[in-house]
């Protein structure tokens, strides 16, 4: 009989779900505190101002978040373990709605990340399979540097515009992320490709009620394909019509494949931390 060879990583792996799983579990689906932005924050899409901590878990997006805030900018810091949720972020951007009023549900700020032309093709990365695993485990983690090096590299090079709704002073709607309003924005994995996501928004931008300083309505939304989307060859392709009226291909209408074509959102409210 053919012995299997349980290699360390394998025998980790299960314990590292558990970890995941287990974190999540324990976290409230919509942040229910203030939050104080560190000092010495930082959009460079890394979270080591947070220890990797996150105020919730949602469930619907499967995204962990923490929104907090400075004496002017308003911060909103995302993490993904997964793959597939990663793969619809950097594909379709997230939008965070700001809403002066609570009981609203329309108009507002709308700020997405990342943003693409018409004529610009989402940014695809291997996510499944990056490189071929060996029995070496130092070949391994130099693989997954240099993958964590190169996928970050394509991330700088490609995503480069935040959009922006419901603000009359921004004409067209989209600024580069290098822009001298003060919004900020950027997105990095780390060796093992987990996902973090930063957004930062003056909080000038931001309209409040006048019975309620300093506190809004947000909905934060991992967006659907920006085109439409429809099933092919007798029900076993879904593709979207890109801005430049080209199909570009989803895949097999599996679960995964369903859940990218369709987007999910939750809401919460947030007060800013004095």
């Amino acid at each position: 009989m053919k012995k299997i060879k349980i290699t360390p990583f394998t025998l980790l792996l299960p314990a590292l779900l558990f970890s995941i799983i287990a974190n999540a579990q324990r976290l409230p689906k919509i942040q229910t505190t203030s939050v104080l932005a560190p000092a010495d924050i930082k959009i460079d899409g890394k979270p080591t101002e947070w220890n990797n901590k996150f105020q919730a878990f949602n469930r619907t997006t499967e995204v962990y978040y923490t929104l907090s805030n400075s004496a002017t900018k308003l911060y909103l810091t995302i993490q993904s373990n997964e793959r597939r949720i990663i793969r619809k972020i950097i594909s379709n951007g997230i939008t965070l709605t700001i809403l002066a009023d609570p009981k609203q549900n329309k108009g507002g700020l709308a700020v997405t990340f990342p943003v693409y032309a018409k004529t610009e093709r989402p940014v695809f990365l291997n996510l499944k399979s990056p490189f071929e695993t060996v029995k070496d485990t130092n070949r391994n983690n130099a693989m997954s540097d240099s993958v964590m090096i190169g996928y970050n590299a394509v991330l700088v090079s490609r995503l480069k515009t935040i959009g922006i709704i419901g603000e009359p002073s921004i004409a067209d709607s989209t600024l580069s992320i290098f822009n001298m309003e003060g919004f900020k924005a950027t997105a990095r994995f780390d060796a093992k490709l987990v996902y973090t996501y930063e957004l930062a928004i003056p909080l000038s931008y931001i309209k409040f009620a006048a019975d309620k300083p300093g506190t809004f309505k947000y909905t934060l939304q991992v967006n659907g394909p920006p085109g439409d989307v429809s099933v092919i060859d007798n029900g076993r392709r879904m593709v979207y019509t890109a801005g430049d009226g080209s199909q570009v291909n989803i895949g097999y209408p599996g679960p995964d494949n369903l859940g990218f074509a369709n987007p999910t959102y939750f809401s919460g409210v947030y007060t800013l931390a004095k």
